[in-house]
Protein backbone atom coordinates (compact mmCIF):
# COMPACT_ATOMS: atom_id res chain seq x y z
CA UNK A 1 0.00 0.00 0.00
CA UNK A 2 1.33 3.46 -0.93
CA UNK A 3 3.07 5.47 1.77
CA UNK A 4 0.74 8.37 0.97
CA UNK A 5 -2.44 6.29 1.15
CA UNK A 6 -1.77 4.91 4.65
CA UNK A 7 -1.76 8.36 6.34
CA UNK A 8 -5.04 9.16 4.56
CA UNK A 9 -6.66 5.96 5.92
CA UNK A 10 -5.35 6.75 9.41
CA UNK A 11 -6.81 10.27 9.18
CA UNK A 12 -10.22 8.94 8.03
CA UNK A 13 -10.20 6.49 10.94
CA UNK A 14 -9.46 9.33 13.35
CA UNK A 15 -12.45 11.20 11.95
CA UNK A 16 -14.69 8.19 12.64
CA UNK A 17 -13.36 7.90 16.20
CA UNK A 18 -14.19 11.54 16.85
CA UNK A 19 -17.71 11.49 15.36
CA UNK A 20 -18.93 9.37 18.25
CA UNK A 21 -17.18 11.69 20.73
CA UNK A 22 -18.83 14.69 19.04
CA UNK A 23 -22.25 13.09 19.49
CA UNK A 24 -21.42 12.32 23.12
CA UNK A 25 -20.59 15.97 23.81
CA UNK A 26 -24.22 16.74 23.00
CA UNK A 27 -26.22 13.74 24.21
CA UNK A 28 -24.36 13.16 27.49
CA UNK A 29 -24.85 16.69 28.96
CA UNK A 30 -28.41 17.02 27.64
CA UNK A 31 -29.41 13.59 28.99
CA UNK A 32 -27.92 14.38 32.39
CA UNK A 33 -29.61 17.79 32.39
CA UNK A 34 -32.94 16.05 31.68
CA UNK A 35 -32.19 13.84 34.69
CA UNK A 36 -31.93 17.05 36.81
CA UNK A 37 -28.13 17.10 37.28
CA UNK A 38 -26.55 20.56 37.67
CA UNK A 39 -23.71 21.80 35.45
CA UNK A 40 -21.24 21.08 38.27
CA UNK A 41 -22.21 17.39 38.32
CA UNK A 42 -22.25 17.29 34.53
CA UNK A 43 -18.77 18.81 34.50
CA UNK A 44 -17.51 16.19 36.95
CA UNK A 45 -18.91 13.36 34.83
CA UNK A 46 -17.51 14.77 31.57
CA UNK A 47 -14.12 15.23 33.25
CA UNK A 48 -13.96 11.50 33.98
CA UNK A 49 -13.35 10.88 30.28
CA UNK A 50 -10.15 12.85 30.72
CA UNK A 51 -9.37 11.48 34.19
CA UNK A 52 -8.89 8.04 32.66
CA UNK A 53 -6.11 9.42 30.47
CA UNK A 54 -4.46 11.19 33.40
CA UNK A 55 -4.42 8.16 35.68
CA UNK A 56 -3.41 5.46 33.22
CA UNK A 57 -1.44 7.22 30.46
CA UNK A 58 1.90 5.82 31.68
CA UNK A 59 0.64 2.30 30.99
CA UNK A 60 -0.28 3.00 27.36
CA UNK A 61 3.23 2.06 26.23
CA UNK A 62 3.09 -1.25 28.09
CA UNK A 63 -0.32 -2.07 26.59
CA UNK A 64 0.92 -1.42 23.06
CA UNK A 65 3.99 -3.60 23.63
CA UNK A 66 1.94 -6.51 24.98
CA UNK A 67 -1.09 -6.30 22.70
CA UNK A 68 0.35 -4.85 19.51
CA UNK A 69 -1.23 -2.19 17.34
CA UNK A 70 -4.03 -4.33 15.89
CA UNK A 71 -5.23 -5.82 19.18
CA UNK A 72 -5.10 -2.41 20.87
CA UNK A 73 -7.29 -0.89 18.16
CA UNK A 74 -9.84 -3.72 18.28
CA UNK A 75 -10.01 -3.90 22.07
CA UNK A 76 -10.30 -0.13 22.58
CA UNK A 77 -12.99 0.18 19.90
CA UNK A 78 -15.13 -2.59 21.43
CA UNK A 79 -14.91 -0.99 24.88
CA UNK A 80 -16.07 2.34 23.40
CA UNK A 81 -19.04 0.64 21.75
CA UNK A 82 -20.17 -1.06 24.98
CA UNK A 83 -19.82 2.10 27.09
CA UNK A 84 -22.01 4.21 24.80
CA UNK A 85 -24.69 1.50 24.68
CA UNK A 86 -24.63 1.17 28.48
CA UNK A 87 -24.90 4.92 29.12
CA UNK A 88 -27.96 5.08 26.87
CA UNK A 89 -29.83 3.05 29.50
CA UNK A 90 -28.17 4.50 32.60
CA UNK A 91 -29.60 6.99 35.11
CA UNK A 92 -27.23 6.35 38.01
CA UNK A 93 -24.54 8.93 38.79
CA UNK A 94 -22.03 6.15 39.55
CA UNK A 95 -22.95 4.56 36.23
CA UNK A 96 -22.23 7.83 34.45
CA UNK A 97 -18.84 8.11 36.14
CA UNK A 98 -17.79 4.53 35.33
CA UNK A 99 -19.13 4.56 31.77
CA UNK A 100 -17.51 7.86 30.83
CA UNK A 101 -14.26 6.83 32.54
CA UNK A 102 -13.96 3.60 30.55
CA UNK A 103 -14.95 5.38 27.34
CA UNK A 104 -12.23 7.96 27.93
CA UNK A 105 -9.62 5.29 28.68
CA UNK A 106 -10.36 3.39 25.48
CA UNK A 107 -10.51 6.55 23.36
CA UNK A 108 -7.22 7.97 24.63
CA UNK A 109 -5.43 4.66 24.09
CA UNK A 110 -6.82 4.46 20.56
CA UNK A 111 -5.79 8.02 19.70
CA UNK A 112 -2.26 7.63 21.11
CA UNK A 113 -1.69 4.56 18.91
CA UNK A 114 -3.16 6.25 15.82
CA UNK A 115 -1.28 9.50 16.43
CA UNK A 116 2.08 7.76 16.93
CA UNK A 117 1.47 5.59 13.87
CA UNK A 118 0.82 8.67 11.73
CA UNK A 119 3.81 10.59 13.12
CA UNK A 120 6.08 7.68 12.14
CA UNK A 121 4.51 7.05 8.70
CA UNK A 122 4.17 10.64 7.47
CA UNK A 123 7.46 11.87 6.03
CA UNK A 124 8.95 14.70 3.99
CA UNK A 125 7.31 17.99 3.05
CA UNK A 126 3.84 16.43 3.22
CA UNK A 127 4.22 15.67 6.92
CA UNK A 128 2.99 19.11 7.96
CA UNK A 129 -0.06 18.69 5.73
CA UNK A 130 -0.83 15.21 7.04
CA UNK A 131 -0.51 16.34 10.67
CA UNK A 132 -2.74 19.31 9.91
CA UNK A 133 -5.32 16.99 8.35
CA UNK A 134 -5.04 14.73 11.40
CA UNK A 135 -5.74 17.64 13.73
CA UNK A 136 -8.54 18.68 11.39
CA UNK A 137 -10.05 15.19 11.51
CA UNK A 138 -10.12 15.38 15.31
CA UNK A 139 -12.18 18.54 15.09
CA UNK A 140 -14.22 17.66 12.02
CA UNK A 141 -15.33 14.42 13.65
CA UNK A 142 -16.55 16.26 16.73
CA UNK A 143 -18.15 18.94 14.54
CA UNK A 144 -19.99 16.29 12.53
CA UNK A 145 -21.57 14.81 15.65
CA UNK A 146 -24.05 17.67 16.22
CA UNK A 147 -24.81 17.75 12.49
CA UNK A 148 -25.77 14.06 12.55
CA UNK A 149 -28.05 14.72 15.50
CA UNK A 150 -30.00 17.33 13.53
CA UNK A 151 -31.67 14.42 11.68
CA UNK A 152 -32.41 12.29 14.76
CA UNK A 153 -34.81 13.50 17.45
CA UNK A 154 -35.24 10.39 19.59
CA UNK A 155 -32.52 10.20 22.27
CA UNK A 156 -32.62 6.38 22.42
CA UNK A 157 -31.97 6.16 18.68
CA UNK A 158 -29.10 8.62 19.08
CA UNK A 159 -27.42 6.40 21.66
CA UNK A 160 -28.04 3.24 19.62
CA UNK A 161 -26.58 4.76 16.43
CA UNK A 162 -23.60 6.14 18.28
CA UNK A 163 -22.82 2.77 19.86
CA UNK A 164 -22.33 1.33 16.36
CA UNK A 165 -19.83 3.94 15.12
CA UNK A 166 -16.74 2.66 17.02
CA UNK A 167 -16.71 -0.46 14.84
CA UNK A 168 -15.81 1.51 11.68
CA UNK A 169 -12.14 2.26 12.59
CA UNK A 170 -11.56 -1.46 13.17
CA UNK A 171 -12.39 -2.31 9.54
CA UNK A 172 -10.37 0.63 8.22
CA UNK A 173 -7.18 0.07 10.21
CA UNK A 174 -6.71 -3.68 10.64
CA UNK A 175 -6.47 -4.11 6.86
CA UNK A 176 -3.25 -2.06 6.70
CA UNK A 177 -0.30 -4.46 6.60
CA UNK A 178 2.45 -1.84 6.86
CA UNK A 179 2.41 -1.22 10.59
CA UNK A 180 5.49 0.39 12.12
CA UNK A 181 7.53 -1.43 14.74
CA UNK A 182 7.29 0.83 17.78
CA UNK A 183 10.34 0.51 20.02
CA UNK A 184 9.63 2.11 23.36
CA UNK A 185 10.35 2.00 27.06
CA UNK A 186 7.87 0.31 29.38
CA UNK A 187 6.88 3.64 30.92
CA UNK A 188 6.17 7.12 29.60
CA UNK A 189 8.89 9.68 30.49
CA UNK A 190 6.76 12.77 30.99
CA UNK A 191 9.46 14.70 32.87
CA UNK A 192 12.03 14.13 30.12
CA UNK A 193 9.62 15.20 27.37
CA UNK A 194 8.42 18.23 29.32
CA UNK A 195 12.01 19.39 29.93
CA UNK A 196 12.81 19.61 26.22
CA UNK A 197 9.41 20.78 24.93
CA UNK A 198 7.99 22.88 27.75
CA UNK A 199 6.28 25.55 25.61
CA UNK A 200 4.66 22.94 23.36
CA UNK A 201 3.52 20.78 26.29
CA UNK A 202 1.93 23.79 27.97
CA UNK A 203 0.24 24.73 24.69
CA UNK A 204 -1.30 21.25 24.71
CA UNK A 205 -2.51 21.95 28.27
CA UNK A 206 -4.22 25.15 27.12
CA UNK A 207 -5.58 23.42 24.03
CA UNK A 208 -7.17 20.81 26.27
CA UNK A 209 -8.99 23.49 28.27
CA UNK A 210 -10.60 24.71 25.04
CA UNK A 211 -11.09 21.44 23.16
CA UNK A 212 -12.73 19.65 26.07
CA UNK A 213 -14.31 22.60 27.86
CA UNK A 214 -16.00 24.29 24.90
CA UNK A 215 -17.72 21.22 23.38
CA UNK A 216 -18.90 20.12 26.84
CA UNK A 217 -20.58 23.44 27.68
CA UNK A 218 -21.11 25.49 24.51
CA UNK A 219 -24.56 23.96 23.97
CA UNK A 220 -25.62 24.83 27.53
CA UNK A 221 -23.97 28.26 27.14
CA UNK A 222 -25.94 28.95 23.98
CA UNK A 223 -29.26 27.92 25.54
CA UNK A 224 -28.51 30.15 28.55
CA UNK A 225 -28.04 33.05 26.10
CA UNK A 226 -31.46 32.49 24.55
CA UNK A 227 -30.48 30.35 21.58
CA UNK A 228 -32.43 27.24 20.55
CA UNK A 229 -30.90 23.78 20.94
CA UNK A 230 -30.21 23.65 17.20
CA UNK A 231 -28.53 27.07 17.22
CA UNK A 232 -26.54 26.14 20.33
CA UNK A 233 -25.31 22.93 18.68
CA UNK A 234 -24.03 25.07 15.79
CA UNK A 235 -21.67 26.84 18.20
CA UNK A 236 -19.81 23.56 18.71
CA UNK A 237 -19.93 22.75 15.01
CA UNK A 238 -18.47 26.11 13.92
CA UNK A 239 -15.66 25.88 16.48
CA UNK A 240 -14.70 22.48 15.10
CA UNK A 241 -15.07 23.53 11.46
CA UNK A 242 -12.64 26.37 12.16
CA UNK A 243 -10.17 23.84 13.50
CA UNK A 244 -10.56 21.83 10.30
CA UNK A 245 -10.20 24.67 7.80
CA UNK A 246 -7.99 27.32 9.38
CA UNK A 247 -6.19 24.80 11.59
CA UNK A 248 -5.00 22.81 8.57
CA UNK A 249 -3.69 25.98 6.92
CA UNK A 250 -1.82 26.97 10.08
CA UNK A 251 -0.25 23.52 10.34
CA UNK A 252 0.88 23.64 6.71
CA UNK A 253 2.55 27.01 7.33
CA UNK A 254 4.41 25.59 10.34
CA UNK A 255 6.77 23.80 7.93
CA UNK A 256 8.07 27.22 6.81
CA UNK A 257 7.55 29.42 9.91
CA UNK A 258 8.93 28.98 13.43
CA UNK A 259 6.44 26.78 15.28
CA UNK A 260 6.74 28.63 18.61
CA UNK A 261 5.80 31.93 16.95
CA UNK A 262 2.77 30.29 15.37
CA UNK A 263 1.63 28.95 18.74
CA UNK A 264 2.04 32.39 20.34
CA UNK A 265 -0.02 34.08 17.61
CA UNK A 266 -2.77 31.47 17.84
CA UNK A 267 -3.09 31.84 21.62
CA UNK A 268 -3.19 35.65 21.37
CA UNK A 269 -6.01 35.56 18.82
CA UNK A 270 -7.86 32.99 20.96
CA UNK A 271 -7.87 35.41 23.91
CA UNK A 272 -9.48 38.08 21.73
CA UNK A 273 -12.16 35.63 20.55
CA UNK A 274 -12.94 34.51 24.10
CA UNK A 275 -13.24 38.08 25.36
CA UNK A 276 -15.72 39.11 22.68
CA UNK A 277 -17.77 35.89 22.42
CA UNK A 278 -20.42 37.04 24.90
CA UNK A 279 -20.94 40.31 23.03
CA UNK A 280 -21.08 38.49 19.72
CA UNK A 281 -23.76 36.05 20.93
CA UNK A 282 -25.96 38.96 22.03
CA UNK A 283 -25.33 41.04 18.90
CA UNK A 284 -25.60 38.44 16.15
CA UNK A 285 -25.48 34.67 15.94
CA UNK A 286 -23.63 34.98 12.61
CA UNK A 287 -20.86 37.07 14.18
CA UNK A 288 -20.55 34.58 17.03
CA UNK A 289 -20.24 31.69 14.60
CA UNK A 290 -17.51 33.45 12.60
CA UNK A 291 -15.63 34.19 15.81
CA UNK A 292 -15.85 30.54 16.84
CA UNK A 293 -14.52 29.47 13.43
CA UNK A 294 -11.45 31.68 13.97
CA UNK A 295 -11.06 30.48 17.55
CA UNK A 296 -11.32 26.84 16.49
CA UNK A 297 -8.76 27.43 13.75
CA UNK A 298 -6.28 28.79 16.26
CA UNK A 299 -6.76 25.83 18.61
CA UNK A 300 -6.47 23.32 15.78
CA UNK A 301 -3.33 25.05 14.60
CA UNK A 302 -1.79 24.82 18.07
CA UNK A 303 -2.42 21.08 18.29
CA UNK A 304 -1.08 20.19 14.83
CA UNK A 305 1.91 22.53 15.20
CA UNK A 306 2.75 20.94 18.55
CA UNK A 307 2.61 17.46 17.00
CA UNK A 308 4.96 18.56 14.25
CA UNK A 309 7.36 19.95 16.83
CA UNK A 310 7.61 16.76 18.90
CA UNK A 311 7.82 14.65 15.73
CA UNK A 312 10.87 16.66 14.69
CA UNK A 313 12.63 17.09 18.04
CA UNK A 314 12.42 13.58 19.54
CA UNK A 315 13.94 10.30 18.34
CA UNK A 316 11.87 7.40 17.03
CA UNK A 317 12.43 5.55 20.32
CA UNK A 318 10.90 8.50 22.21
CA UNK A 319 7.86 8.98 19.97
CA UNK A 320 5.44 6.96 22.13
CA UNK A 321 6.60 8.91 25.19
CA UNK A 322 6.37 12.23 23.34
CA UNK A 323 2.94 11.57 21.83
CA UNK A 324 1.51 10.08 25.03
CA UNK A 325 2.87 13.03 27.04
CA UNK A 326 1.32 15.45 24.55
CA UNK A 327 -2.04 13.66 24.89
CA UNK A 328 -1.60 13.65 28.68
CA UNK A 329 -1.09 17.43 28.82
CA UNK A 330 -4.05 17.92 26.49
CA UNK A 331 -6.14 15.70 28.75
CA UNK A 332 -4.93 17.44 31.92
CA UNK A 333 -5.99 20.79 30.47
CA UNK A 334 -9.33 19.27 29.55
CA UNK A 335 -9.86 17.82 33.02
CA UNK A 336 -9.07 21.11 34.75
CA UNK A 337 -11.04 23.09 32.17
CA UNK A 338 -14.21 21.00 32.36
CA UNK A 339 -14.23 20.98 36.18
CA UNK A 340 -13.49 24.70 36.55
CA UNK A 341 -15.86 25.77 33.75
CA UNK A 342 -18.72 23.68 35.16
CA UNK A 343 -18.22 25.05 38.68
CA UNK A 344 -17.73 28.66 37.53
CA UNK A 345 -20.93 28.54 35.45
CA UNK A 346 -22.80 27.47 38.58
CA UNK A 347 -21.13 30.13 40.74
CA UNK A 348 -21.05 33.23 38.51
CA UNK A 349 -23.33 32.31 35.63
CA UNK A 350 -22.86 31.41 31.98
CA UNK A 351 -19.85 33.70 31.47
CA UNK A 352 -17.83 31.41 33.72
CA UNK A 353 -17.08 29.61 30.44
CA UNK A 354 -15.29 32.53 28.80
CA UNK A 355 -13.68 33.83 32.00
CA UNK A 356 -11.96 30.49 32.61
CA UNK A 357 -10.49 30.30 29.13
CA UNK A 358 -9.38 33.96 29.06
CA UNK A 359 -7.52 33.56 32.36
CA UNK A 360 -5.84 30.31 31.26
CA UNK A 361 -4.73 31.74 27.89
CA UNK A 362 -3.48 34.98 29.45
CA UNK A 363 -1.34 33.06 31.95
CA UNK A 364 0.18 31.07 29.10
CA UNK A 365 0.96 34.24 27.13
CA UNK A 366 2.66 35.75 30.18
CA UNK A 367 4.79 32.60 30.59
CA UNK A 368 5.86 32.37 26.95
CA UNK A 369 6.60 36.11 26.81
CA UNK A 370 8.81 35.97 29.92
CA UNK A 371 10.63 32.95 28.54
CA UNK A 372 11.25 34.67 25.21
CA UNK A 373 12.59 37.80 26.95
CA UNK A 374 14.91 35.73 29.18
CA UNK A 375 16.36 34.00 26.09
CA UNK A 376 17.31 37.31 24.44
Amino acid sequence: MSGRIIPVIIIISTFCVQVSSGINYIIFPLTMQAQNYTTTWIGIVMSFEILATLLLFKHVSLAVRKLGITQTIVGASMIRMFCIYFLGMNESFIGWLLGVFMYGLATSMLLVVIQTWLNLMAKGKLKGLFLGLYSASLSLGIASGPVVLQFIDDMNVRFLLNSMLPVIPIFLLIGIRQKPSIHTDTTIRLGFIFKYAKIVMLSALLGGVCFFGLPSFLTIYGVANGLSYSESSLLVTMFMIGSVSIGTLVSSLSVFIDRIRIIYACVFISVICAVFLALAVYASLGVALIMLIIWGGCMGGIYATGLGYIGKVFRKEDQISANASFVFMDALGGFLGVCIIGSSMDLIGKEGLTYTIVIAATLYLIFITKRSISNL
